[in-house]
């Protein structure tokens, strides 16, 4: 059913339309067999199950049925057209990684702008760690798309990805996320028992550092508990309080304590080595130092702090183990933004900035007034918009304030 179209949303689709004029988007690879989905600005439905044998006929219709947002499937299909997923005959799908604002940890108190930079340094460690690093795929299977919206997507196109169903998905996310990591098996511990100064009978535990060469989590692990040891190295006993929630009701002595015992000796490894492993240190046997248990057992809460943060997900894991998604289509337009979904490079990455980089050549900057409904600063490509009420700003700020619905044209 189609709404009544007001001044907004023809003033959206007329630019729309403008840009898929200029500036199509190119089909997806394997056009035939994907099939494709789409929302409208006067439409109150989603049209799915749509497919296109021609190039021509995908451009057509984004011309004429001006969409608000375009997806197309993860999925490769012998019937994309098909009305219901099991007449389509799926072939295969891309492997997808979503990651969104929505699952980010501190991204709902941030400001848009503020968010999408969180957002691209969270997407550009997801790559280098795991899609590019410890998964090992070689770029040219991989695409990594700015969503026009919020986030990033990255597709890895490959023969020997197509065929993975839901399970094996869900092992690699399962690796991504660091679901059910046993922490023994990265910092194994052993039991033993000795005298203490005061000729006790005491059970002492260490732990072992996983070793250099190691992949995976036990690397991230390695990595992690050198990163921990810096911190206390340069950190002051209040700085470490508020990073560490562990330690907030932890004495100064006790920090000092810990800060010795790593740094007495080296401060590299070495160190740490030496204070996980070792039954005691000379100076953990004095008097004044706390047991070397305690300091280890309390270092290790904050080892598995900071790796907690590593496996906090951050991509949103059913997009991933999905085999018949819908995703957005590379070069469309965002209709909450007006943005374009930006195809990148990793190297890319680096200098990318949405609100510069993602805003179509094809809009203009015909100056057009409008009405902030709040106090709004935000920079849009190369204009500044500052302050509430009436306002003269360019055509390309202009739909992307009333598609955010944080202004309404004058």
């Amino acid at each position: 059913m189609r709404k009544d179209v007001n001044r907004e949303v023809e003033f959206a689709m007329n630019l729309f339309r403008e840009y898929y004029r200029r500036t199509p988007p190119p089909a997806p690879a394997d056009l035939r067999e994907r099939e494709f989905g789409f929302m409208f600005f006067d439409r109150d439905f989603v049209k799915r199950h749509t497919g296109f044998l021609e190039e021509n006929d995908f451009r057509r219709f984004l011309l004429n049925q001006v969409p608000s947002h375009a997806y197309y499937s993860t999925a490769l299909y012998e019937r994309p057209a098909a009305p219901t997923m099991d007449l389509k005959g799926w072939k295969g799908a891309d492997l997808i990684f979503d990651l969104d604002a929505d699952h980010i940890r501190g991204a709902e108190k941030l400001s848009y702008q503020d968010m999408l930079v969180l957002v691209k340094k969270e997407a550009m460690a997801l790559l280098d760690r795991y899609i590019l690093g410890e998964l090992g795929f070689d770029e040219r299977y991989v695409r990594i798309c700015f969503s026009g919206g919020r986030g990033y997507h990255v597709h890895v196109h490959h023969p020997k990805l197509l065929a993975l169903g839901s399970h094996e998905r869900g092992e690699i996310i399962d690796l991504v996320t660091g679901t059910d990591l046993n922490m023994e098996l990265i910092f194994p511990s052993a039991a033993s028992m000795r005298k203490d100064f005061k000729d006790r009978t005491v059970v002492k535990r260490s732990y072992s550092l996983p070793e250099k060469d190691q992949g995976g989590w036990l690397r991230f692990g390695r990595q992690t508990a050198e990163k921990v040891a810096n911190e206390i190295g340069v950190m002051s006993n209040d700085g470490l309080r508020q990073r560490y929630p562990s330690l907030q009701k932890v004495k100064d002595q006790v920090l000092n304590d810990m800060r010795q015992s790593l740094f007495s000796q080296r401060g590299d490894s070495t160190g740490l080595d030496l204070m996980l492993r070792n039954d005691s240190l000379e100076y953990l046997t004095s008097d004044r130092a706390r047991d070397s248990d305690h300091l280890k057992e309390l270092f290790m809460q904050m080892v598995l702090e900071t790796l907690k943060e590593r496996m906090s997900g951050q991509i949103d894991e059913p997009v991933t183990r999905d085999v018949k998604r819908l995703i957005r289509l590379p070069g469309s337009l965002h209709g909450k933004t007006g943005l374009r979904v930006v195809t990148l490079t990793r190297e890319q990455m680096d200098d990318f900035d949405p609100l510069r980089d993602a805003v179509p050549e094809a809009f203009p900057s015909t100056p057009i007034k409008v009405h902030l409904k709040e106090r709004t600063d935000v920079r849009i490509k190369d204009f500044r918009v500052n302050g509430e009420g009436d306002q003269e700003v360019p055509t390309y700020a202009a739909l992307f304030l009333v598609l955010r619905r944080w202004a309404a044209l004058c």
